[in-house]
């Protein structure tokens, strides 16, 4: 019977992923370019300054507080990534997907995140200063309290999002669609 339960063991063991045993793996650095498969891995504090990760899989990847400046993420999969008071400024994000990803007191001050999903990300606190947000799809998404100030939000879907607090004048676009009670007037989201 033991033998049974051990064999029964080394099985399960064989077929359970490895991500379900070391979340947050150490990333390996022929991984680290465009394509590369960084999914679950621990970027936190990490400097990766103009580094090109476009269509890297960084689902679920630990990148608080790292140093994103310039960084290339252009249709990239950060979906549920943990972006916790990472740099991003001039970051290039277009087409990226941010879906529920954690960007809690991110700076995105300049960052391209032209048509990114933002679909229930959390960016609360965020600074998104002259970011371009054109065509993103920002619903349910958490605003509250990001600077929105001086953003390209033309086409962006806000549906739906938390806008509490929002700091959003000087835009240089109107999204199409805003939560009920909100609109864009004199480039500043205005609440009714």
């Amino acid at each position: 019977m033991k033998e049974v339960l051990a064999l029964a063991g080394l099985m399960a063991l064989s077929i359970t992923p490895t991500a379900s045993f070391a979340d947050h793996l150490e990333p390996r650095n022929h991984d680290m370019k465009p394509g590369g498969n960084l999914s679950h891995t621990n970027l936190r504090n990490k400097t990766l300054n103009k580094r090109d990760l476009s269509r890297a899989n960084l689902s679920r990847a630990d990148l608080s507080k790292a140093n994103l400046d310039r960084v290339i993420l252009t249709s990239a999969n950060l979906n549920r990534a943990n972006l916790t008071s990472a740099n991003l400024t001039s970051a290039n994000l277009n087409g990226a997907d941010l879906n529920r990803a954690n960007l809690n007191r991110a700076k995105l001050n300049s960052a391209n995140l032209t048509g990114a999903d933002l679909n229930r990300a959390d960016l609360n606190r965020a600074n998104l200063h002259r970011a371009n947000l054109s065509r993103a799809y920002l619903n349910r998404a958490d605003l509250t309290g990001a600077d929105l100030s001086g953003a390209n939000l033309t086409g962006a879907d806000l549906t739906n999002a938390s806008l509490s607090g929002v700091f959003a004048t000087n835009l240089r676009g109107c999204p199409k669609r805003l939560p009920i009670g909100w609109v864009c007037e004199k480039d500043s989201l205005i609440k009714r």
